[in-house]
């Protein structure tokens, strides 16, 4: 699939191999303040663990997946990957991150992360249809939120949904976040207490639109 070809995005900034450690800084960023991933770093929140749990978790999505961003800065970036699709499991994160990030992260904090992984892939599961696609990851840099960065990225990605027939999948792992997936038509599933702390998941679909 030729994204650039694809009219939802063309006003939409399209990831290159050259943005990876950008793409990835801006969601290390992004998700500082989620209970989860302060967690997995045992209560103090890792920007530069997390930016290479980041940059691996972008270079092993399929060549298919969805990678954009409001500009070349990379204020907000959204990750999809439709329906179909691989998506990429931990040991594909363990071949792609290799010893350095072993040894980055420390074997406590590769057990949970390892945890965090497979309370994700349970949750998808029992919630998530086979013909899903997976909003894998969006988020907005502190300093842009409230500026409506990410709002363009997930517009281009419903409307390239609803040309498409597509349904879509996400889990988010702060209450907070339900409203705003609410208001772009995604459904709350349920809602599940983690086994890391005293956490939650809130899984969530956009059914596909009918088509006319």
């Amino acid at each position: 699939m030729n994204i650039h070809s694809i009219p939802a995005f063309k006003d939409c900034y399209i990831m290159q191999p050259e943005d990876l450690q950008q793409f990835s800084d801006t969601l290390a960023d992004g998700f500082s303040e989620y209970s989860m991933f302060k967690h997995v770093c045992y209560g103090k929140y890792n920007h530069d663990l997390m930016r290479l749990f980041w940059e691996v978790s972008l270079a092993i999505l399929p060549d298919n997946a969805i990678c954009i961003a409001d500009s070349k800065e990379a204020n907000s970036v959204l990750a999809y990957i439709p329906p179909k699709s691989k998506d990429p499991s931990l040991l594909d994160y363990i071949k792609a991150g290799g010893m350095k990030m072993f040894l980055k992260f420390g074997l406590r904090r590769i057990i949970r992360l390892t945890r965090f992984n497979i309370e994700i892939e349970q949750l998808g599961k029992r919630y998530r249809a086979a013909d899903d696609g997976y909003l894998m990851a969006f988020a907005t840099r502190l300093d842009k939120q409230g500026q409506h960065y990410g709002k363009p990225l997930m517009t281009a990605l419903l409307n390239h949904l609803d040309a498409t027939g597509e349904s879509c999948y996400l889990e988010t792992l702060e209450a907070k976040n339900v409203a705003l997936y609410q208001h772009f038509s995604f459904q709350l599933e349920g809602q599940e207490a983690s086994k890391m702390g005293n956490l939650s998941l809130f899984p969530m679909r956009r059914p596909a639109k009918p088509t006319v």
